[in-house]
């Protein structure tokens, strides 16, 4: 008899995406597939999961990478929840960072010498007084 195979969730794929170059070896997809799945049917978003990945991820030191938990440990322990938020903040601080960095401020083209401003700024041309 054939396994029929149930189609991923929405986003998960993108998730999985995150998570594999951290997985352990003994880390499945299959089990990370169905922990998400429930995750999402109990009311989490999908993105909530991803941004929560990246900040885990982004914030483990080079000492905790030895102590990675499995996805669906991860999944369980509902930790997205607290790393989504910074994840978000941060991506918005680095947009608005290359934001900035693309202004490039301009000088004023220099002023002819004949034109009207030169002329009042050296004294050359008086303006009349109305009245």
């Amino acid at each position: 008899m054939r396994k029929v195979r149930t189609p991923e969730p929405e986003l998960f794929p993108e998730f999985w995406a995150v998570w594999l170059p951290i997985a352990r070896h003994t880390d499945g997809r299959g089990l990370a597939r169905e922990t998400f799945r429930k995750h999402v049917l109990n009311g989490a978003e999908p993105q909530d999961i991803i941004d929560g990945a990246k900040w885990f991820i982004r914030s483990m030191s080079d000492r905790d990478r030895q102590y990675v938990p499995l996805s669906s440990t991860w999944l369980n322990r509902e930790a997205y929840l607290d790393g989504c938020h910074k994840e978000r903040a941060y991506q918005a601080r680095l947009a608005g960072m290359e934001q900035s960095a693309n202004v490039v401020s301009m000088k004023p083209a220099p002023r002819p010498a004949n034109h009207f401003l030169s002329k009042l700024e050296r004294g050359e041309v008086k303006l009349a007084s109305g009245g």
